[in-house]
């Protein structure tokens, strides 16, 4: 058995006939019934984010894990299932093989990988965007966006983050070539000639003896450098992971070295691959962490999904890759633009359903997790933390998408300390009008009032009139408001959302 790293998103795939198993059912971290369902049982490979414990739940399957080899950053050991929580975090893009059960939710993991995209300081304060929602900054010459909400923060927050930190991050990669953090964890503060550091990239300007360069890194190495599937010396072109100290803001000392491979194999039987889509040229010519994929005779969950795929979105796709094309049969959305920040009324386990009072005396929205849902509990700082330790009145955050059905589907779930109340999503109209004066916004059947006072801004961050909002906004527009703390069921904030 080879594993492969593809060389930007680190998604492991085995050159061997598989049965992967990706199911959307079960559980949403600690157990519910499912929303849309699937799975064929057998020994195979899954690789996406971790999204609960109490075993490990990844791409929703639930993986017992114990006596399962784990990687952890080219470390290796087999410990007991009850450590899992120890050793690996909720976010962290993982990759399990193993067997899964003819449920097509449960199986036994024999292997677990983990390795961060990248790990070093951060060489600017971090940019926050005009809606507070997320941050950009670099690292080497690698630019990560956290996201306030989908992002888990380990030993650090999102308020926090700072020059000079020393990050661990995982994640995906987006058309751009931007790492989208699902995990950001700070190992300390940068000391040169101190710190450690991970990067990965393209020998370039070997000089034949002790150095070369890695996205305008200096690499140097000697002869205590621990050097792994590389025969010789490195050569110019070659695809490697660096593990070193920095010495200076452009320069590593290596103590190891390891060439690794540069995308998949071109003929897998059975492969599932979750990421961003990139390169979109239609159904049947895009990428998903950097694989080709044809999904011209692919299911999509929602159904809608075949005719709004487009860069950015985060999906999970399931098929056999032949002469270097997955030939996708099931194309599934992991991620989307619906938000609701709001206090609990009632959650039901069984059904995986938690329902959310946004505007007091209007509809309450309820929405719907799976086994693919990621809880985490900010708050309280539980783990494992799943629906049912979610209680009436606690303050949520959650994110997911809006299925053809007009269902939220929940991609991570956070309990909070109570705050903003917010609603994002496709906009109803009517009932949604009026002027700058007053007017009503109405998004997924929950209508709240809007005044002289409310701020009004298109999908750039810019103020605009209410009037001209109004006039503007067609029904399915993307559009989220705010209602500040404390709330009055008044909109302080009304904007088109990107």
């Amino acid at each position: 058995m080879m594993i492969k790293r593809y060389k930007r998103f680190l998604v492991t795939v085995i050159t061997l006939s598989v049965v992967l198993v990706t199911a959307c059912g079960g559980g949403g971290g600690s157990g519910s019934s499912s929303v849309a369902g699937g799975g064929i049982g057998g020994t195979g490979m899954t690789s996406g984010t971790v999204t609960g414990f109490g075993s490990v739940f990844v791409n929703g399957i639930e993986f017992e894990t114990d006596g399962a080899s784990r990687d952890v950053d080219d470390r290796t050991d087999i410990s007991n299932g009850s450590d899992d929580d120890k050793v690996l975090d909720i976010g962290m893009v993982v990759t399990i093989i193993g067997t899964v059960n003819d449920d097509g939710v449960t199986g036994t993991a024999e292997s677990i990988t983990y390795d961060d995209d990248i790990e070093g300081p951060v060489a600017a304060a971090p940019l926050e965007d005009p809606d507070g929602v997320t941050k950009t900054f670099s690292i080497f010459n690698t630019t990560v966006i956290v996201d306030r909400t989908s992002t888990v923060f380990a030993d650090t927050d999102y308020a926090s983050l700072a020059r000079d930190d020393l990050l661990e991050v995982s994640g995906y990669f987006d058309a751009s070539g931007n790492l989208r953090a699902t995990r950001v964890e700070k190992e300390g503060v940068l000391v040169l000639g101190k710190s450690e550091v991970e990067l990965r990239g393209d020998v370039k300007g070997f000089d034949g003896v002790d150095s070369f360069t890695l996205g305008g890194v200096t690499v140097t190495f000697d002869g205590t450098t621990e050097f792994e599937d590389l025969p010789g010396s490195v050569k110019n072109g070659q695809f490697v992971e660096v593990e070193g100290t920095l010495e200076t803001a452009t320069s590593v000392a290596a103590t190891r070295i390891e060439r690794e491979d540069d995308g998949f194999d071109n003929n897998i039987d059975e492969a599932s691959i979750e990421g961003l889509v990139t390169d979109f040229n239609g159904i049947n010519d895009f990428r998903v962490a950097g694989q080709l994929v044809n999904a011209s005779n692919a299911d999509f969950e929602p159904a809608s999904l075949e005719n709004t795929l487009a860069d950015g979105i985060k999906v999970e796709v399931e098929g056999a890759i032949a002469g270097g094309i997955l030939k996708a049969t099931e194309v599934e959305q992991r991620g989307g633009d619906a938000r609701v920040s709001a206090v609990v009324v009632s959650s039901n386990n069984t059904a995986g359903t938690i329902t959310l009072q946004v505007v007091q005396g209007e509809r309450n929205i309820t929405v719907f997790t799976d086994t693919r849902t990621q809880f985490e509990d900010k708050r309280d700082e539980l783990e494992p933390f799943g629906i049912n330790d979610i209680a009436t009145n606690d303050f949520l955050v959650i994110e997911g998408y809006v299925d053809g059905d007009g269902d939220f589907i929940v991609a991570q779930v956070e309990r909070d300390e109570p705050g903003d109340i917010e609603l994002r999503g496709p906009a109803d109209v009517p009932p949604t009008a009026g002027s700058t004066a007053n007017g009503t916004v109405s998004i997924l059947g929950v209508s709240i009032a809007t005044d002289i006072a409310t701020d009004f801004e298109d999908a750039n961050d810019n103020d605009i009139d209410g009037t001209d909002f109004f006039d503007q906004v067609n029904d399915g527009d993307l559009v989220g408001f705010t209602d500040n703390d404390p709330v009055d069921a008044i909109a302080n904030e009304v904007e088109f959302e990107d």
